[in-house]
């Protein structure tokens, strides 16, 4: 028997017939929540084309990158049966210092709606449409978005503010809409994890999803957890894997070797130890993190957090700060440390386990990292200390000692983010992390993104990227997470929708083409390729 599972919250829409999806990929729509307010994707602020975007008014560059973003996943997944998404700029949560960016998640739940599939598992609705290959459920939309309104205020990440470029160049300060499009679209897709904070799955059935996870500390897959356990499992820190086979086969195409503390005297404190990075200030390497560590004293009630000025800059300067975690930002204490001359940060965590750190200040020039209490404690008592940071040629950044990759699972809980993302202490920083990373470059690299999309049971687009009927020969999808292809088919689309005449069509086609063979992103044959198939184009 189909059981379906409307998701509180979720947004319904009245939808329009559309027409066939292609042959090789998925048709995903759009639906504006904003209709009618002239605000969010409907604002007509004027504003200037950016970054390859050629939109005129802020309306029409949103929904551009939405758009696009569209057709980025559009080339790489296959599906019969069109996808709608809702999205609406909202106000959400809010800090001086922090912010939600956006928030997505599927509107429905299927399970038992075809054959050979889980049974007695919830799958997300866009997935389940596809499956089946019919729509289960007529008149409303499969994904529901929203993104921050307020992003820039001084309430809301003071200083910051969208960029709706789409050439991947986000200025500093600012944030890669594109990027948080792609990620919010990606969970809508199927990363969500439908569990709550006491361990408890979403309508009492096992998802398509959480089978795929499992615990190292218990030895045991999700699935075979019960609630107690699943709580457990859901803020155990580094020991939350997944256990699909196409995103650990690919891992070690996208992930780096694990970089280790490497401590070399004293003697008491020599060898290698396990660490989290940031998303903030320069990566921390064998040139950019060496010295001796000394630790940091400030003048706050703690001492040793790094949160107020440092009262021993003379001890500071020129070394390695250790500092302990809490009672501000991880950047806060990275600014204050390097105030006083350091030239790296190490901060102590509060757990026996290790995480990425994130936050975005630009003004962070040297690198930080996060150890384990354990580590710290060891540190503490034998300083200074001299250390430096390498590789570990056997083990993969973000994943276990079995090359099985992390699932973000801090202590405590957070709400949204647990369970429903990469861990954070991937490198290089993943799509699908809880936070927004500077370094992502969506439009032509979604990582182990596609990878857990087929674990999940979605089929990945085979072919080459289509303009028109013409098969240009490039990948539109490449293990590891390339995607060149889709890029293509994205700009195709984005050309032909804002220069409808065909010459005009054909030097916007020209001028991408330009533009990603500098980038790297075509090679000459492939651009010439391209423009063949763009001058071809009926």
């Amino acid at each position: 028997m189909n059981k379906s599972f409307l998701i509180p919250g979720a947004l319904a829409a009245a939808i329009a017939l559309a027409s066939a999806a292609p042959a090789h990929g998925a048709e995903l729509i759009l639906v504006s929540g904003d209709v009618g307010t002239g605000t969010g994707l409907e604002d007509p602020s004027p504003r200037t084309p950016i970054g390859l975007n050629p939109g005129t008014t802020l309306g029409e560059q949103r929904t551009l990158v939405y758009e696009f973003a569209m057709q980025m996943w559009g080339a790489v997944l296959e599906s019969q049966v069109p996808v709608y998404i809702g999205a609406s700029f909202q106000a959400l949560p809010c800090t001086a210092t922090g912010a939600v960016l956006g928030s997505a998640g599927t509107t429905n739940v299927f399970a038992d709606f075809a054959p050979g599939i889980a049974a007695d598992t919830w799958y997300p609705s866009a997935l389940a449409d596809a499956i089946a290959g019919s729509e289960l459920n007529p008149d409303t939309i499969d994904i529901n978005s929203r993104f921050n309104s307020n992003l820039g205020q001084p309430n809301c990440l003071a200083g910051s503010e969208w960029y709706y470029g789409l050439d991947g160049k986000a200025p500093a300060g600012t944030i890669n809409f594109l990027n948080v499009v792609m990620h919010e679209i990606g969970h809508g897709l199927g990363m969500q994890g439908l569990a709550s904070s006491d361990g408890s799955l979403y309508g009492d059935m096992n998802n398509i999803y959480a089978n795929h996870a499992y615990n190292n500390t218990l030895g045991k897959a999700f699935p075979d957890m019960d609630d107690a356990e699943r709580a457990q499992a859901l803020v155990d820190n580094g020991n939350t894997v997944w256990i699909g086979q196409q995103v650990n086969q690919q891992a070690a195409l996208v992930l780096d070797n694990l970089t280790s503390l490497l401590v070399s005297a004293p003697a008491a404190a020599a060898g290698g130890y396990e660490m989290g990075t940031a998303s903030f200030g320069v990566v921390a390497n064998d040139s950019s993190f060496n010295g001796s560590i000394v630790a940091a004293v400030d003048g706050g009630t703690s001492g040793s957090d790094g949160c107020e000025a440092i009262s021993n800059p003379d001890e500071i300067a020129g070394n390695i700060a250790l500092v302990d975690r809490g009672n501000c930002t991880f950047a806060s204490k990275a600014v204050n440390v390097q105030a006083a001359g350091a030239t790296g940060v190490i901060v102590v965590n509060t757990a026996d386990a290790v995480q990425g750190m994130g936050g975005i200040d630009p003004s962070v020039t040297i690198p930080a990292i996060l150890v384990a209490k354990s580590t710290g404690d060891l540190l503490r008592a034998n300083l200074p200390a001299q250390a430096t940071v390498g590789k570990d040629p056997n083990r993969l950044q973000g994943a276990d000692s079995e090359g099985r990759v992390r699932l973000y699972a801090p202590n405590p809980y957070e709400s949204g983010s647990s369970f429903s993302h990469f861990d954070e202490a991937l490198q290089p920083s993943a799509l699908m992390e809880p936070r927004a990373t500077a370094g992502l470059q969506s439009q032509v690299n979604v990582d182990l993104t596609p990878a857990l999309y087929q674990d999940l049971g979605w089929s990945i687009n085979p072919g080459n990227a289509l303009v028109g009927d013409c098969d240009t020969g490039v990948d539109v999808f490449e293990e590891g997470g390339l995607v060149a292809g889709a890029n293509v088919q994205a700009w195709n689309a984005l050309c032909a929708t804002t220069q409808p005449d065909s010459r005009r069509y054909q030097r916007c086609m020209a001028s991408y083409v330009k533009q990603a063979q500098q980038a790297g992103v075509l090679d000459r044959n492939s651009g010439n390729k391209v423009l063949r198939c763009v001058t071809n184009k009926r």
